[in-house]
């Protein structure tokens, strides 16, 4: 079978179906994965030569501290004690996800057709098809990979969770609480945040992703349509939302970013001298389009080997599970990229800071319960008995009235 003429057909019929609205075909990414794939670091790597190659399996990133004031003289002489000393972090990809789809002979002979036909359809590099071939493998890549990409989204938040950084506003690296309610207030809410970037000297809108009150509030502020009666309009968070970071991080914490400063990191081997036909099977890589929750387009690069199984596969039962086919498997190594920790200098203000910062939301409504404590004392004293002298007779009273009535009508 002319395997690399599938692979080759599966490329054309992919940006050929792309359009497709299908709901079992649609890749979501959720949250955490959403906000890197949309706010990517933008790094200098310093051997991206050899990554291209998949020669190298680490990203190695450049990077200098910046000056401080104990770096300044107060003498106009020609002496220095300022050097320009480059850092070099690595970024692993000790992380790896991957799933197999088994494609049955009858099935592979289909395909194998379908590829032929869109061979003979591009003319000039132009594909003349009028309708995608192949849509049945497309189909099951993308209900399947959508799983892998769930997969790589938990794996990433899992390792954010060790990886926060020293919030400036504060002085640690803890998670730190903000109460969000439905009225502007100096120390808290939106203003925090504000108050606490600028602390840390995060430039630029915030990345926020979370769960729980975090979202609520956000969600509450998208139905102000104009001023409340503080005069305050909406004051939205554009949150990235990940049910993951309840279980992994907390309930009700939320991270928030700087832009540039975190970034997914994903390693494709299968390239270069790497790609092709060996020992029996085909290595490649395959662009799979993945539709973020907002329509728009984004695109994962896996690498995949086409392998062909030759014996069927019974259970302990002896019942046939699975025929003999070709096994398509689909995997990526990557990495999770965070600014280093120690990207400012000794006795820099901000040293420890990495911009990525842990809180916790909390929410207020409003209403405040008062309670006292449970070892408050009550002292109580029985009502003063009003005495026989302050209080006059009913009788008298009446006659008292009587008597003025009389004179005011004389």
């Amino acid at each position: 079978m002319k395997l690399i003429g599938l692979i080759t057909a599966l490329y054309v019929n992919i940006a050929m179906i792309a359009g497709l609205n299908d709901p079992q075909m649609k890749v979501s990414p959720v949250g955490f994965l959403k906000m890197l794939l949309e706010n990517n670091a933008t790094t200098q790597v310093v051997n991206m030569s050899e990554l291209l190659k998949g020669q190298d399996q680490q990203i190695k990133v450049r990077y200098m501290n910046r000056g401080t004031e104990d770096d300044v003289s107060d003498r106009d002489d020609c002496e220095t004690s300022v050097t320009a000393e480059w850092q070099t972090c690595e970024i692993g990809h000790g992380m790896y996800s991957k799933i197999g789809i088994l494609i049955t002979d009858d099935q592979m002979r289909t395909y194998e057709a379908e590829a032929a036909k869109t061979a003979a359809a591009q003319i000039n590099g132009v594909n003349t098809l009028q309708t995608p071939l192949m849509v049945g493998l497309y189909q099951t890549l993308l209900t399947k990979v959508n799983g892998l990409v769930q997969k790589i989204d938990a794996n990433l938040v899992s390792a954010m969770a060790s990886k926060w950084g020293v919030n400036a506003a504060y002085g640690d690296a803890n998670a730190h609480e903000i109460t969000f309610g439905t009225t502007a207030s100096m120390n808290d809410g939106v203003v925090k945040l504000l108050a606490d970037a600028e602390a840390n000297e995060v430039a630029g809108d915030l990345l926020v992703c979370g769960s729980g009150v975090v979202r609520q509030f956000d969600l509450y502020n998208r139905f102000k349509n104009g001023f409340d009666a503080a005069g305050i309009g909406a004051m939205g968070l554009n949150t990235y939302v990940d049910p993951k970071t309840a279980t992994k991080w907390g309930a009700n914490h939320f991270g928030v970013f700087g832009k540039g400063s975190i970034g997914f990191v994903p390693w494709n081997k299968n390239v270069g001298d790497y790609a092709g036909e060996r020992g029996g099977s085909a290595f490649f890589t395959l662009p799979m389009p993945v539709q973020l929750a907002n329509g728009e387009l984004s695109q994962l690069m896996f690498d995949c080997q086409l392998k062909y199984k030759d014996c069927p596969v019974y259970d302990d039962n002896g019942k046939k599970v699975a025929d003999r086919g070709w096994v398509l498997l689909v995997g990526l190594h990557y990495g999770l990229f965070v600014a280093p920790n120690d990207m400012y200098a000794v006795g820099d203000p901000l040293r420890g800071v990495n911009g990525a910062f842990h809180y916790i939301a909390k929410a207020d409504d409003g209403a405040t319960a008062v309670r006292p404590t449970a070892d408050a004392v009550f002292h109580t004293e029985p009502a003063p008995t009003p005495s026989s002298e302050s209080v006059a007779p009913a009788s008298e009273s009446s006659a008292s009235e009587s008597e003025s009535a009389s004179e005011s009508q004389a």
